[in-house]
């Protein structure tokens, strides 16, 4: 697999949102303009090999909706290259990128300068996977709503900073 080949056949978070197939591009500009990131981030890329952000994504998954503006802001304030690709037509990518069985969305892969990975992120914060082990529903709202975009924030930025 070519990461590279994949990340440039890629489009920005502006055509993803403008695309035919988004039918509600109001919800990932909303959130792009609405969620708090601290511009002091602009630190963390000092330490961070981070060049590249490659992310999958469908328009119509609400998991998408959460995360993938979040992440692009967060590429914005740093200056971080960051392309989308849908997952329809990329599972057997995403499967091999991400070492598992099923291909969820949204999945961010940071990548060096080089285009190698140096970590991954799954679908949702931890906070909420926890909460879907138990059973638990009652985030569903608060969670399309903004609720856990600090988590969220925080997830991303830590991978970056690790990396």
């Amino acid at each position: 697999m070519d990461i590279k080949k994949l990340f440039d056949s890629g489009i920005s978070f502006d055509e993803f949102i403008n695309s035919e197939d988004n039918k509600k591009p109001e919800i990932f500009k909303n959130r792009f303009e609405t969620v708090n990131i601290d511009r002091s981030i602009k630190n963390i890329k000092n330490g961070s090999r981070v060049s590249n952000v490659l992310a999958f994504a469908e328009s119509w998954c609400p998991d998408c909706q959460v995360s993938v503006p979040i992440m692009a802001k967060i590429c914005a304030i740093l200056g971080v290259n960051f392309r989308i690709l849908k997952r329809k037509g990329h599972e057997e990518d995403m499967m091999t990128l991400c070492k598992d069985k099923e291909a969820k969305i949204p999945t961010f892969a940071f990548l060096d300068s080089d285009f190698n990975v140096l970590d991954i992120w799954i679908e949702r914060p931890k906070i909420i996977k926890e909460l879907v082990a138990k059973g638990d529903s009652s985030f569903r709202i608060g969670y399309v709503n903004g609720e856990y975009d600090k988590e969220i924030v925080d997830e991303l930025l830590e991978k970056i900073s690790r990396s």
